[in-house]
């Protein structure tokens, strides 16, 4: 997991939160990406498909370990007969067991994994959250699961799939938190933003209170430089409870640092969930970049793969993948 230094700042903001937008179009023709995590040393997880399952699932079906990567939970074992006939949707993935798929980590490799056992998640209820199809995915080298952040996306295997070389631009997340007087200057910039839009009732909340920072960095498919951050403006004697003020933005550092767009607060739950937290960068080949994030929201929550769009925030971004799992 990347590591975050999470700063608390001594000067005084205030802020209120922007109204949501509404999701943008879809791109046209955009290949298929689905979300994957580390499952143990040698295989990830990987859902294909919302489906309904309508009880049907044998009652011998083996409950598997939960994933060391959260947000993939209950996973029973399926035989790959049964699973074709809960395939329902045309669109839905036609995989089988022994299929080759392409992983990609986050740090430019393009890793080939062997799908070995078909998997479903079983919501307790369909009718209020989805249930889910998949398969894990035996990896051809085991160390490339060693250090990285346990969050990737996974595509259909193409022929000549490479390690991309040093000298070649990648997207990824940077396990290191930025330099100190960076981490000021982005401080000083969404105080300002927050001056910008505060309403009176947050503005004299948070006037009172100096700002808790996470900045993390990562790098689009062209190499360029960008910054995710978060900040909260809490009381320190009711920490369970919800903040004066919490804002995330997406930042770039050029032609001077500015904020490109920015994240509402999702949840009251404190600083590590009340906002989109970003968990891996990937790079998706022909100049995409994918971001992974997890947003909690009043009983549930949302693990997503979205393609990265400068000036857009995850509402706005082109969607790949959700997976929502009740708390």
């Amino acid at each position: 997991m990347a590591r975050r230094r999470v700063l608390v700042f001594g000067f005084i903001v205030a802020a209120a939160i922007s109204p949501a937008m509404a999701q943008s179009p879809k791109p046209s023709e955009v290949p298929r990406f689905w979300l994957a995590g580390r499952y143990d040393g040698s295989h990830v997880i990987v859902f294909f498909d919302e489906v309904e399952f309508k009880g049907t699932i044998p009652r011998d079906a083996r409950f598997l370990p939960v994933p060391t990567t959260p947000g993939f939970l209950f996973q029973q074992e399926l035989p790959e007969s049964y699973a074709n006939r809960v395939r329902l949707d045309p669109n839905a993935e036609r995989f089988h067991i022994g299929d080759y798929y392409d992983l990609l980590p986050g740090d430019g490799r393009i890793e080939t994994v062997t799908l070995s056992t078909v998997v479903a998640y079983a919501s307790d209820d369909e009718d209020d959250a989805p249930s889910y199809l998949g398969a894990l995915a035996k990896v051809t080298d085991a160390s490339a699961l060693l250090g990285k952040q346990g969050y990737y996306a996974l595509r259909r295997h193409e022929n000549g799939a490479s390690l991309a070389t040093p000298s070649v631009a990648f997207a990824s997340l940077s396990e290191l938190p930025p330099r100190f007087d960076t981490e000021i200057k982005i401080a000083a910039l969404l105080t300002e933003k927050m001056r910008i839009t505060a309403k009176a009732f947050a503005l004299s909340q948070a006037e009172k209170l100096a700002p808790i920072l996470v900045v993390q960095e990562f790098r689009l498919a062209n190499g360029n430089l960008r910054y995710y951050a978060r900040a909260e403006w809490r009381e320190t004697t009711s920490p369970g409870g919800p903040p004066a003020f919490a804002l995330g933005a997406w930042i770039a550092p050029t032609p001077t640092l500015h904020i490109l767009a920015t994240e509402e607060i999702t949840s009251p739950y404190g600083f590590v969930y009340e906002l989109p937290n970003l968990l891996n960068v990937v790079d998706l080949g022909d100049g995409r970049t994918g971001i992974i994030a997890n947003i909690i929201g009043p009983g549930e929550g949302i693990l997503g793969l979205w393609e990265y769009r400068d000036g857009a925030n995850l509402h706005q971004m082109h969607n790949f993948q959700k997976i929502e799992m009740d708390e």
